[in-house]
């Protein structure tokens, strides 16, 4: 247990897998309340609490699509009246769909700014007015390289929804400083997690592409995420933390190179994070 995080609560979006289940973890450990949400993957919820052993009496969870606007406040609500409040909210949902620009479909633009620019909106606003009176709170926000540092191959829809979360960020944490209330993005390169749907012999390419040489990991990114929930980020907001193995540093816009045969540019690869 850390007394850094005893006492605190924390609402974390779509941690029934990847960054947001292993943050989950690493919150709960240090003796954190925790509240999080999860859409249609039960099985590993059920795994998750499992895992989590005597930890899971402190975490609570409900079943909430992201792309659905009235279920942030829902949710922020369920968390309070579970926990009593919310210190932290890390914005975790996020899905990838890659598509040909001419080739997209309506409701692949209007998922991709649902969940993943859309339901950050919303969950932020339903906690803003809820820090704002206790004068503390902790935003996250997860974002991509695509969009924001990088082009990626077919990722107009998902590159926009990322990109427009670094212009929220900042606005949002120069409002909220008075209050107390720091706002922060995190953004993720490569991450091997259960949700990158590409194979083994695609992610070997890809590490060998990247100066670190391999792709990074869910506890890698979740670990910067618990730094900024502490008092030592207290001087910290508006600012993005890239972790990427340092793929960003020349670019890395030929991605399409290294996917032979697997996209040809009217493909539908999805990740969910």
């Amino acid at each position: 247990m850390n007394e850094t995080f005893t006492g605190r609560t924390y609402l974390v979006t779509g941690a029934a897998r990847g960054i947001g289940r292993e943050l989950v973890k690493m919150l709960a450990a240090e003796g954190a309340e925790v509240f999080f949400t999860y859409y249609q993957e039960q099985d590993k919820v059920d795994s998750l609490l499992d895992e989590l052993g005597p930890l899971a009496a402190n975490v609570a969870c409900v079943e909430q699509d992201a792309r659905v606007p009235e279920g942030a406040q829902r949710v922020v609500d369920l968390a309070i009246e579970r926990f009593g409040k919310i210190d932290g909210l890390i914005n975790n949902a996020g899905y990838k769909v890659d598509r040909s620009f001419v080739m997209m479909h309506q409701e692949d633009w209007d998922d991709q700014m649902n969940i993943n620019l859309n339901s950050v909106y919303h969950y932020s606003r339903a906690v803003a007015y809820h820090m704002m009176r206790r004068k503390y709170g902790r935003i996250i926000v997860m974002g991509a390289v695509s969009g924001s540092l990088i082009a990626g191959p077919y990722q107009v829809a998902y590159g926009a929804s990322k990109a427009g979360l670094i212009g929220f960020t900042k606005s949002l944490a120069y409002e909220l400083a008075r209050f107390n209330v720091t706002v922060n993005m995190v953004t993720g390169g490569m991450i091997n997690t259960d949700g990158m749907k590409f194979p083994e012999d695609i992610r070997k390419v890809w590490a060998e592409h990247i100066p670190l040489q391999r792709l990074g990991n869910a506890p890698e990114v979740a670990s910067m995420v618990k730094y900024l929930l502490t008092p030592m980020s207290d001087y910290i907001t508006g600012q993005n933390f890239v972790i990427d193995g340092g793929m960003t540093l020349l670019g890395f816009t030929k991605i399409e190179n290294m996917l032979p045969s697997y996209n040809k540019g009217a493909s539908n690869l999805g990740q969910t994070i």
